[in-house]
């Protein structure tokens, strides 16, 4: 075939006449490749995994036998290990998601930026299925965290274990957006430059590492405006049976709406680029 007749068989096209998909481009098999690359990303996984266990190891183990009610670990009370130990599945989850998304900053050095702003899909979509993989992920690193903690001993009613790790997990959902905000938003070797240190303040101000009501009241009142607050309190009040703070599920749904619009925006201006 000659540089002519591609030529002109091009000619015929009409951009008009070509059909969006439905869904805005979502398909099962696109979901299915990118999570066959976050899972060749070995350094992702194992780090997902390994650091939220050592944390929980080295914090909550030393704190199994201090009791968190006037009941004794000994006697049936909770143990202070319990919400350490759902506090490291939401870090876990954190990281997982995160790196998640901030990997596209590889994948625009790759050009894959590039590539997608010549395809019908759509942005929201995109964005979509990068939370979904991290989710996975995110699931993973909640429940292979708290199966280590209950084989160290650190255990809960089912009741409570279940619904906290399920709303651990949900920390997947808005964490995803917020890695691939930065992703977009920075070079490749830039992107966990930047994140790498807003993760651990994060978790400080969300009451992760250092429980919020040992903390002064100004940092107890500011903590309620972070991003991580939410799923913190939400997750650690279900494992311990008691109601969480009224202002949680907002900000929760606040933070997952703003981290998923400035991914999206960050996306739309690195594709305009192109």
């Amino acid at each position: 075939m000659t540089m002519a007749t591609v030529t002109e068989r091009l000619d015929r096209i009409d951009p008009n006449s070509r059909r969006v998909p439905a869904l805005g481009g979502f398909s099962l098999t696109f979901l299915g490749i990118e999570l066959k690359r976050l899972f060749r990303n070995s350094s992702v996984v194992v780090f997902t995994l390994i650091f939220p266990i050592a944390m929980l190891i080295m914090i909550g183990l030393p704190n199994k036998h201090t009791a968190v009610t006037p009941v004794p670990v000994s006697q049936g009370g909770m143990s202070a290990a319990v919400p350490i130990m759902i506090s490291m599945a939401v870090y876990g989850a954190m990281v997982a998601s995160t790196m998640t998304g901030v990997s596209v900053a590889a994948e625009r050095a790759q050009g894959w930026s590039r590539q997608l702003r010549l395809t019908p899909l759509n942005p929201v979509v995109y964005i979509l299925v990068k939370v979904a993989c991290g989710m996975v992920l995110g699931a993973i690193a909640v429940i292979v965290t708290m199966i280590v903690g209950v084989a160290l001993g650190i255990t809960a009613p089912l009741g409570n274990l279940i619904p906290a790790g399920l709303l651990a997990w949900l920390s997947s959902l808005m964490l995803t957006s917020l890695g691939l905000a930065v992703g977009y938003a920075f070079p490749a070797q830039n992107a966990m430059r930047y994140l790498g240190p807003i993760l651990p303040i994060l978790s400080f101000m969300g009451g992760l590492f250092v429980p919020l009501a040992i903390m002064p009241q100004a940092i107890q009142i500011g903590a309620k405006f972070t991003p991580l607050w939410g799923i913190a309190n939400l997750s650690q009040n279900a494992v311990m049976g008691v109601a969480p703070d009224g202002w949680s599920v907002p900000n929760l749904v606040v933070w997952f709406l703003v981290f998923t619009g400035l991914a999206v925006l960050m996306f739309r201006r690195d594709t305009k680029r192109v």
